[in-house]
């Protein structure tokens, strides 16, 4: 291709994102291969190999990174599901597990801030949806998620007191905040569970959750998704809680570490150890859950027990092995094929790479962190 395409394709990239609106996560490819740099750890610019992970039948090492500062960026700052990039800097595990010199980890304030700047070079990897990977896939500049830090949506389907049962949503009209967004994919998932599709119901943008539960309080839309947090008040208000997805085992891909398809090929040794550093930050709000919410609560500025309440909510849906099944990347690409249909014939298995987690494991160090989740292959 032309060199001269490039800004092009690139400008369709964040175009792609920005135009969705989306706040998905996504994971890498099969460009990088951290299985051949792990097993001979090469030296650093100082001659080192990266930091141990204390295990309990031993120590599990880590090649040393190609780069020894990073740079980092959240596509949505102060939320749970992507605090272990960021609790992993509070912790110094990118020191203690990836051997870096320095991890500055930052919020951007939405996807499309966060592929312009991995694009351009400014950041060398982010979290955001994984909708931005899969849109990525169609440009010059792919993006690939290599971990994954939610698959699991905590929205329940809320209707009006008339709305009883699945036969009664079909034909019915279902609010989302926008076309192609988070709440969007959230309507798929609850209608698959009821065995219904797009087809069968009226998909109108409403808004936010607010928004949302106003209109089916008020009849003019019959359901809309809403999180299981407002379940109480939602029974209070007298309305019908049809279905959630938090107990579907569906997956829907949230907040993904990713990089360009590019850097992760020749960063992999880079790569695996910020996957390692993120995996046990992410476990550590599983085992040291107090701590984790003492230091979310600094991080967010919240109050301890609110932000207790969090981390205690996210450790009953964040993904504790950082793994995913496809479902993890097809849902969203069907929101994403909604508006725009040159993404139905993407392959979402280009924008994801599982091999830095599976790597990880048959290392041990999944073990040596004591996570009992372990990812697929």
């Amino acid at each position: 291709m032309e060199s001269s395409a490039s800004p092009r394709r690139r400008g369709l990239l964040l175009s792609l994102v920005a135009s969705a609106g989306l706040v998905f996560a996504a994971c890498s490819g099969s460009t990088a291969s951290p299985s051949s740099a792990a097993s001979a750890p090469p030296a650093s610019a100082g001659g080192s190999t990266a930091a141990s992970a204390p295990a309990s039948g031993g120590t599990v090492t880590l090649p040393a990174p190609e780069k020894k500062t990073l740079k980092i960026g959240l596509s949505t700052g102060g939320e749970a599901s992507q605090y272990a990039e960021y609790l992993a800097q509070q912790l110094d595990f990118y020191k203690k597990y990836g051997g870096f010199d320095s991890v500055e980890v930052s919020g951007l304030q939405g996807d499309a801030k966060v592929v312009q700047a991995l694009v351009a070079g400014g950041l060398d990897m982010g979290v955001l949806g994984v909708s931005s990977a899969i849109s990525s896939q169609t440009t010059d500049t792919p993006l690939k998620v290599v971990s994954l830090n939610g698959v699991t949506l905590t929205d329940m389907l809320v209707c009006g007191k008339d709305v009883k049962a699945a036969a009664d949503v079909k034909g019915k009209t279902v609010a989302v905040s926008t076309f192609g967004g988070t709440s969007h994919g959230s309507v798929i998932i609850l209608l698959s569970q009821l065995g219904l599709t797009a087809n069968d119901v009226t998909i109108t943008q409403v808004g936010n959750q607010d928004a949302r539960l106003a209109a089916v309080k008020a009849g003019s839309v019959a359901c809309a998704p809403i999180d299981l947090a407002q379940k109480d008040a939602v029974t209070q208000a007298g309305l019908s809680i049809i279905t959630d997805n938090k107990s579907s085992g569906k997956q829907w891909g949230r907040s993904g570490l990713a990089a360009t398809a590019d850097f992760i090929s020749k960063n992999p040794n880079t790569v695996l150890g910020v996957v390692a550093s993120a995996l046990a930050a992410q476990n550590y709000m599983f085992t040291n859950t107090d701590d984790a919410a003492a230091k979310f609560a600094e991080y967010s500025q919240q109050s301890a027990d609110d932000a207790k309440g969090i981390i205690e909510d996210f450790t009953t849906w964040g993904d504790r092995s950082m793994d995913w099944t496809d479902d993890a990347f097809n849902y969203p690409k069907e929101v994403l094929a909604a508006v725009n249909p040159q993404m139905k014939d993407v392959d979402v298995t280009t924008a994801y790479d599982k091999t830095f987690l599976q790597k990880l494991n048959q290392m041990g160090f999944y073990d040596a962190i004591g996570d009992p989740e372990k990812p697929t292959q």
